[in-house]
């Protein structure tokens, strides 16, 4: 049987961008500036190309920092910026209009509902309203993105349901949305495409996706998430960057539930650090070595600062836009006109329990194949597809179809070639 640690990845660059791959030998990770504190379960964000950790936990403390620091990629420099009023770690944060939204935690007066902003273009703070939680939340269960203008915030309120509220600034209110059947403990929240996806963590045995979509007000639960917590993670190009582990950074498609990992030279295993994307390049910020479960206190020789870049280690889409620096448009999969049609492929689908279907097709028929996919894993068109087997079957049949059930499929390989 074929690995299937490669899943999606001939697909994403035969359907979406030409191939663009590097030994994973020639793949490195760079030493950065350190940080000038060493932290674990800091807030942190880029604003213009700048990243900034605040907050967090320091060596040797017990209780949450306060400071505000900012990393200049271009110089390779670290400053101090004004502290942050309400010292804490384990809160969630959002980016909204170049402002830093930093939500709950755990502060010197324990688990707090305290939000405050930081203006990154004038160096200030703000306090705004607390969030309206019914039950307190611990750190590390607290989550928070922005999407279409507000703020959302995901919150670990009871043993069943994570609880939704979001935060207009215009209004400068909070308002309690729908609720998700389904915990998420030391996890990540991130927007997509104008949606909100939640998994990972220590209770994510099931590796269940929650979709939230802010225009109905819904949650849903797909298949394609994982089990690791206190690991972070950023978006690139629609996709989910998974950092933490030691020798692979793994790039999870939330959408469609699909992964696949890079390999690359190995570096500490880290929890409780920040990830963040400038300019195509990936940094690995603080953070501490810990297999145990538990959230570790900051160590001195955590104040490292580790930088990839994902030009070269991952497939590069046709576009110039420097993902982490804005918020993701929308985007849509290219029109039907031929030029990404050119090849054959086998496509290699897994059912759930465990059989394997090998089909030898144009790339035209692929690509029809995945264009249904999508659509049936957004709730649209038929719950079953049919592709014709050509001059693969054997017997004395005229045709020969299969017809492959959308809810049997486990996972999908593509690899293409020319004749």
């Amino acid at each position: 049987m074929k690995k299937l640690s490669l899943i999606f990845f001939l697909l994403i660059t035969s359907l979406f961008y030409p191939l663009h791959s590097v030994k994973a030998e020639t793949v490195e990770w760079k030493e950065q500036a350190d940080l000038p504190e060493a932290r674990v379960g800091a807030s942190s964000g880029v604003v213009d190309g700048k990243i900034y950790v605040i907050g967090g936990r320091g060596p040797g403390r017990l209780q949450g920092a306060d400071q505000t620091y900012v990393y200049d990629p271009q110089k390779n420099e670290w400053s101090s910026k004004t502290s942050m009023p309400t010292p804490r770690y384990g809160a969630a944060t959002a980016i909204l209009n170049d402002q830093i939204y930093v939500i709950g935690g755990m502060s010197t007066d324990g688990v707090v509902e305290t939000v405050e902003v930081y203006n990154t273009k004038n160096d200030s703070w703000e306090k705004l309203e607390d969030i309206p939680l019914e039950k307190k939340v611990s750190p590390y269960r607290i989550y928070a993105s922005s999407v279409k203008g507000k703020i959302f915030v995901v919150a670990k309120e009871g043993n069943y349901q994570m609880k939704t509220y979001s935060y207009d600034p215009e209004t400068k209110k909070w308002e309690k949305k729908s609720s998700l059947d389904y915990i998420v403990t030391a996890g990540t929240l991130n927007e997509i495409d104008g949606k909100l996806y939640l998994s990972g963590g220590t209770e994510s045995l099931n590796k269940m996706i929650g979709e939230y979509d802010p225009d109905t007000d819904t949650w849903i639960k797909k298949q394609g998430g994982w089990s690791a917590g206190y690991y972070a993670t950023a978006v690139y190009n629609s996709k989910v960057l998974l950092t933490g582990g030691t020798a692979r950074l793994s790039v999870r498609d939330v959408i469609l539930g699909t992964s696949y990992s890079v390999q690359t030279p190995k570096t500490f295993y880290r929890k409780g650090h920040s990830a963040a994307i400038v300019n195509d390049n990936l940094y690995i910020i603080g953070g501490e070595e810990n297999t145990n479960g538990d959230m570790p206190n900051a160590k001195e020789k955590f104040k490292s600062v580790l930088s990839i870049s994902l030009r070269d280690a991952l497939p590069q889409e046709n576009n110039t836009e420097t993902p982490g620096d804005k918020d993701p448009e929308p985007t849509t999969p290219p029109k039907d006109d031929g030029t990404d049609e050119d090849g054959d492929a086998l496509l290699i689908i897994t059912m759930v329990n465990g059989l394997q279907k090998e089909y030898d097709l144009s790339m035209k028929e692929v690509n029809a194949f995945l264009s249904w996919y999508k659509k049936r894993d957004a709730g649209e068109g038929p719950g079953f597809y049919e592709i014709d087997e050509h001059d693969n079957n054997k017997g004395p049949f005229e045709s020969k179809k299969d017809y492959v059930v959308f809810k049997n499929i486990l996972m999908f390989e593509v690899n293409k070639y020319k004749k």
